[in-house]
């Protein structure tokens, strides 16, 4: 499923970088049972190469990246006109060039999608959330200008 990515339409429009997000995020929900944790992480891989294939000769900075929502229980796809440094996340991430990481997240989740009352803990007023700093798998596209990537 994660390779007919290449099968949708994207857009690309750095201009218009709010446009880029909802057009070009796809969801993948997981199934019961166990995670070929190597075919999902050869798929991304894929993934990442067909757009390179697509779109690499093209003008400006583009990259692929995909990341694990533990809350929805789902890998999440998207690509968007900026590097890697600057993708749309409003919490804390860590570029990965392989995608073990974000791959075992979903292996490692027994549950996908569903937080287990015994995992819940009361709060109080004051208390702050950990922060909680995420694996997102990235293929450059297109570099940033004026830098090489190993993507």
């Amino acid at each position: 499923m994660i390779r007919s990515y290449l099968d949708e339409w994207t857009v690309l429009d750095p201009a218009n970088p709010e446009r880029e997000s909802p057009a070009n995020t796809v969801w993948f929900g997981i199934p019961p049972g166990p995670v070929d944790a190597d075919l999902v992480s050869q798929a991304l891989v894929d993934v990442g190469a067909g757009l390179r294939a697509r779109h690499g000769g093209d003008d400006g900075t583009a990259t692929f990246y995909a990341w694990y929502d533990e809350q929805a229980g789902q890998l999440r796809c998207s690509m968007r006109s900026t590097g890697p440094d600057a993708l749309p996340f409003g919490g804390r991430f860590e570029v990965v060039l392989d995608p073990s990481p974000v791959v075992a997240l979903i292996a490692a989740d027994p549950h996908p999608g569903v937080v287990a009352w015994s995992d819940l803990e009361p709060a109080t007023a004051g208390d702050t959330a950990p922060e909680h700093v995420f694996p997102v798998f990235v293929s450059v596209i297109r570099p940033v200008r004026g830098r090489s990537s190993r993507a």
